[in-house]
């Protein structure tokens, strides 16, 4: 051992023991012989070298031992000094903070735990761990913290707090040489439920967007997809959306067969934002051509510039075939009606004849007139969850209006308990196969519409525009049945009663091609360049207030003039289809006959004749102003949502609340201004007066408030009671927000006297304000606002609560900020719960 490492005792003791050795050397020097001198001298300075440096040692020991004496002062005053500050932060933590020896008893715990469970801190202190018996989670992790090796740890843990249950967030460290360990416990019940009901919601919609009939797509705007689901991967003929992703990189060259369509795309939602019913040809990956009908809209960023494309997908082949069906039968039609003129004008005695075999077929093609009406009708889709006993678990709303569409009143039923057994069972095998295999199950079937007794009765109507006279009155359905946690099923069903009755309908056209034309829902018209009617159905006189097409051609001689409302339209219509060969939902206002006006969509193309030259346009029209309405009142709930919304989040908040997919917004604002007001003696005025005259009062000082920030350009925050708080600086940063924040106040004090106690006395107000850095944001799910966390937000309040009424309390940070442009009066020091002594200032309300 080194001597500068010894202590001084040991210095000291061996100082003793080498003068003693000096004595004893000289006591025996002396005795020996006079040949032993020299050698005594030379040990002798020696000895005298060796005193002196180990006293040089003790020395340099006993300076070490007086410095680390000082440092050891400098590091207890700097412990008292950190212990009061974390004492301080203890109490303002919103969370439990608890100290445990390691032979599980309580050492201390901070007022927010003793708080909850209703008792003073000091009486945790020597009880054991379990005492409150409201978490064995916690007193099991604790033990378990202190029988382990690691230094901290953390653990979600149970407890039973007043009657609730309650999940904490446990983090525990040791210190002391693990002999304690100190806890913080944070609440995160509600976090911990809001996570449960968010992977509740994606697994719900993830499921109806892999199992929709419909395609769903999201693309890039060079063509790219960014999503796609597997009905789309399907319609364009890949073996899954990943397929589809990886292979088709250039929507415009790979999939429509007429690029251009792909332009005309984008082109009308850039100028409208949303298309319906786009419908162009593509060719599958296998080479086949299909018809599709694309329903899309633009998805930008908040600046307005443009993300992606967002829509659905629809394969409409049958549809585009049945179509072109009857216009081949259209054509045969004119034909014959050519050839029959020519055959009555050389045989007139065959009239009579002729005459009564067409009334006979047109009264055959009256009796199936609602089944072909309902050719035309849309098809939706029914979704619904089952259990593994056919249980009906839930309805999803949609826009079905079919046959069997279930409603909410079957909720908890099964499908014996709906359907006789027949029925029944077309559900409940698929239902149990689907839960036994995991597989989906995609099946065709059909209901008969008399199974409900009644039903005939009350849907007479509905049946004869709709089922008409069908051999059974069978109604058929594709659906699709896809398995889902928990053993249930969702059952994504499509009417496809029409699909079957279109391709019946093919088989039969040679005989209902002429009801076909007069009996359509919608407009069908020939009209030639110049605006004149070569034929019109019924649908459409009764669509422009005629009694019969006949009137309607004879007196709407040019539809430029005295149809649509605006004439350019009728030129941007004759543009079209010179240019494209026809139009697709072309919208349009017209004068009906009585000069009412509504909203029309025509679809036509041009028919040329071998030349080129356009001999006349034929199409549909259907009357969409219900549409147009329901738009335009869709449009103004969500501005009144919009303006909602503004009154309670700031505007630059709301707008990112609707942009961003979680609620969580948190922004650390470096200097801000916070003002709390509260009105004073307002507990004992409100027992004096009624509940409505209270509430009446108090909307009339805040609303006066309200109008003084709208004119300081500060913003409200919140109302507590008779408490009022508002802050300058955010969400948007100023320089002057402690000058904005002080005019209100000082208008405050001003506007408050005009309001009068039940006793004719004024009211007073306290006022406290602080300056500061804060953290501002939205949080929670339900019931948001936008709230404002951090000591200068603790400081405010307590300059307000620990104030005079009739006086603005501000803090040295505020003081400092405003003492150029305010006149102040100096309090001096008060001491501030959680702050101590701090030096306070009276603004007097005088600018300079």
């Amino acid at each position: 051992m080194r001597d500068k490492d010894k202590t001084k005792e040991e210095l000291v003791q061996e100082l003793v023991s080498l003068r003693q050795q000096v004595i004893n050397l000289q006591h025996q020097l002396r005795s020996t012989q006079a040949d032993w001198e020299s050698r005594w001298e030379k040990t002798e300075a020696e000895l005298k070298s060796e005193v002196e440096a180990r006293t040089a040692a003790l020395k340099e020991s006993n300076d070490q031992f007086v410095a680390e004496i000082a440092e050891r002062y400098q590091a207890l005053h700097a412990l008292r000094t950190a212990k009061d500050q974390l004492e301080a932060i203890l109490e303002a933590v919103p969370g439990t903070v608890s100290w445990i020896s390691h032979d599980l008893r309580y050492l201390g715990v901070n007022r927010h735990l003793a708080e909850i469970f209703n008792l003073p801190p000091e009486e945790f202190a020597g009880k054991p761990l379990g005492f409150l018996g409201s978490s064995d989670g916690f007193d099991q992790f604790v033990q378990d913290f202190f029988a382990s090796d690691t230094q901290e740890a953390f653990r979600e843990v149970a407890m039973r707090i007043k009657g609730k249950h309650r999940i904490f967030l446990i983090v525990a460290q040791k210190y002391d040489k693990n002999k304690a360990a100190f806890t913080v416990g944070i609440d995160i019940t509600e976090r911990k439920e809001a996570e449960e009901a968010l992977r509740e919601a994606e697994n719900k919609y993830r499921k109806i967007f892999e199992n929709a009939v419909e395609g769903i797509f999201q693309t890039t705007p060079d063509g790219r997809y960014l999503s796609a689901n597997p009905a789309l991967a399907r319609i364009y003929g890949y073996g899954s959306p990943e397929d589809l992703k990886s292979t088709l990189i250039d929507v415009e060259s790979q999939l429509y067969l007429d690029p251009q369509r792909r332009q005309e795309f984008i082109n009308l939602l850039e100028q409208y934002d949303s298309i319906v019913g786009f419908e162009s040809q593509i060719r599958r990956l296998d080479g086949k051509l299909t018809w599709i009908s694309e329903n899309g809209r633009s998805v930008r960023d908040k600046a307005g510039n443009l993300l992606y494309y967002e829509g659905t997908v629809e394969d409409i082949t049958e549809r585009k075939q049945a179509e072109e069906q009857l216009r081949r039968l259209n054509e045969e039609l004119e034909q014959r009606v050519e050839e029959r003129t020519v055959e009555l004008k050389q045989a007139i005695d065959q009239l009579t004849v002729e005459v009564a075999e067409r009334e006979r077929v047109e009264a055959a093609l009256r009796v199936s007139e609602a089944e072909l009406r309902a050719l035309f009708a849309a098809m939706t889709d029914i979704i619904t969850v089952f259990d593994a006993e056919g249980r009906f678990m839930k309805v999803v709303s949609t826009n079905s209006e079919t046959l069997f569409s279930p409603t909410t009143d079957r909720i908890g039923k099964t499908v014996h308990d709906v359907f006789p057994p027949e029925q029944a069972e077309i559900f409940a095998h698929p239902i149990q196969r689907v839960v036994e295999t995991g597989q989906t199950m995609n099946l065709e079937y059909c209901l008969p519409v008399s199974l409900m007794p009644g039903f005939v009765e009350e849907n007479q109507e509905f049946l004869s525009q709709e089922v008409g006279e069908t051999q059974d009155n069978e109604v058929w359905f594709a659906a699709s049945v896809s398995p889902m946690p928990d053993n249930c099923v969702i059952w994504v069903a499509r009417n496809i009663t029409e699909r079957k009755r279109v391709v019946d309908a093919m088989r039969a056209a040679e005989e209902k091609y002429r009801s076909i034309f007069e009996n359509a829902a919608e407009g069908i018209f020939q009209l030639t360049p110049d605006g004149c009617y070569l034929s019109a159905n019924p649908a459409l006189a009764r669509m422009y207030g005629y009694a019969s097409p006949e009137e309607l051609m004879e007196r709407l001689r040019n539809v430029g003039t005295h149809l649509y409302v605006d004439p350019g339209r009728r030129e941007e219509f004759m543009r079209l289809i010179e240019r494209e060969n026809g139009v697709s939902h072309f919208d349009s206002q017209v004068y009906r006959q009585d000069r009412s006006i509504i909203w029309t969509s025509e679809n036509a193309r041009a028919v040329r004749d071998e030349q080129g030259n356009l001999l006349f346009c034929e199409g549909t029209v259907e009357d969409i102003t219900k549409r147009k309405e329901a738009e335009a009142a869709l449009r103004a709930e969500q501005e009144k949502s919009e303006d909602l919304l503004l009154n309670i989040l700031p505007g630059a908040i709301a707008q990112r609340l609707k942009q961003e997919e979680k609620n969580l917004i948190a922004d650390r604002f470096d200097e801000v201004t916070i003002l709390f007001a509260d009105i004073v003696g307002f507990t004992r005025m409100s027992s004096g007066i009624s509940a409505t005259e209270l509430v009446n009062l108090l909307n009339e000082i805040f609303s006066q408030f309200d109008k003084l920030a709208k004119k300081h350009q500060v913003e409200k925050i919140k109302t507590i009671g008779d408490s009022y708080m508002v802050v300058s600086g955010i969400p948007m940063p100023r320089e002057d927000h402690a000058e904005a924040i002080a005019q209100m106040a000082l208008d405050m004090q001003r506007a408050i006297p005009r309001f009068r106690q039940p006793n004719g006395q004024p009211l007073q107000l306290r006022i406290g304000m602080s300056t500061g850095p804060v953290v501002a944001g939205v949080i929670g799910m339900a019931k948001f606002i936008y709230d404002l966390w951090g000591d200068a937000v603790n400081v405010a309040s307590r300059m307000e609560s620990m104030g005079i009424p009739g006086k603005i309390q501000v803090t040295e940070a505020a003081y400092e900020r405003l003492k150029h442009r305010y006149s102040f009066e100096k309090r001096g020091e008060i001491e501030v719960k959680g702050k101590g002594m701090m030096t306070t200032y009276w603004l007097t309300g005088t600018e300079l």
